[in-house]
């Protein structure tokens, strides 16, 4: 694979591609530093970057690559993953985003409990968050470190805000002024006749979930001899993502749900949110608010 764009910030170009920002600049750009940035990028999107997978996406030099990695770990940027064999970002990196707080500082948070969990349990353990067109994305997963591969295998994978559990459970216990939000959007992709069946179903499946403090997939959707449970990550009273254990039905029976995964799950969940809490606690993130999500 050829290269990646060493100015790949997404700005506009002139016709001969150049960005415009760039036009008028008073010096050459330090080509080290946007090669860097281009690095740091993709750890951020790839959670766990290899130096093979960098080099394949950049067609920067091996050597140069792990220069760079090294750089921004001394930096407090970047961590090595031993587990997961390879690198990536830490919760520092929310202080080039201006205060925006996202998947890395949720990931890091709930990575060492989640694959504690899954040493425990052995089911795959996820982590999903809302993403602005309302739908959640697995963010997450220690599927490679399950005997059990299946489900909550694909990473990034889009999971329906009404039918997953993890959408089931954000719903459930997101602010209430957001959950309405989220409602009118979902159920405006419906015809006018179908609207008010379908809010009613909701709301009757949310009111369930509160009850009983966790959520289920719809049984409807594919995999019909699988299923996922999923609780709420919180910290005030905003969600920042969901857990999630993707687990077979015949080997989990309903009469063994809560005392095999929801107990083990609640005490993750609030390991997480401990950590979540310190994380906002340290002095540079004190006055950083939590995310408020975008409603489209």
């Amino acid at each position: 694979m050829g290269s990646v764009s060493a100015t790949g910030t997404g700005e506009p170009k002139d016709a001969a591609g150049v960005c415009r920002s760039l036009q008028n600049r008073s010096y050459e750009p330090v080509e080290a530093v946007i090669k860097a940035l281009e690095v740091l990028k993709l750890v951020n999107i790839l959670r766990v970057a290899s130096i093979a997978d960098l080099h394949k996406m950049t067609g920067f030099a091996k050597p140069t690559i792990v220069r760079m990695l090294e750089t921004m770990m001394a930096a407090g940027y970047v961590t090595r993953d031993k587990t997961f064999g390879g690198y990536r970002v830490t919760a520092n990196v929310q202080q080039l985003a201006d205060g925006y707080f996202g998947a890395p500082m949720v990931i890091e948070a709930a990575h060492p409990f989640a694959l504690e969990l899954t040493h425990r349990i052995k089911w795959a353990v996820g982590v999903g968050m809302l993403e602005a067109n309302n739908h959640m994305r697995l963010q997450f997963t220690t599927a490679s470190h399950s005997p059990w591969a299946m489900p909550l295998t694909s990473l990034r994978m889009r999971l329906d805000l009404c039918t997953s559990s993890m959408g089931r459970s954000y719903l459930a216990f997101c602010p209430d002024h957001e959950r309405e939000a989220l409602i009118a959007s979902y159920v405006a992709r419906y015809e006018p006749s179908e609207q008010s069946a379908r809010e009613r179903t909701i709301r009757r499946i949310l009111k369930q979930v509160r009850e009983r403090g966790f959520a289920l997939k719809a049984r409807s959707t594919a995999g019909p001899n699988t299923q996922t449970i999923s609780m709420p990550i919180r910290y005030d009273a905003n969600v920042l993502a969901c857990l999630g254990i993707g687990y077979f039905c015949n080997s989990v029976p309903a009469s063994e749900l809560e005392e095999r995964l929801y107990l083990p799950m609640r005490e993750t969940v609030e390991k997480i949110e401990a950590s979540i809490a310190e994380i906002y606690a340290t002095p540079q993130h004190m006055t950083i608010p939590p995310p408020a999500h975008r409603i489209d």
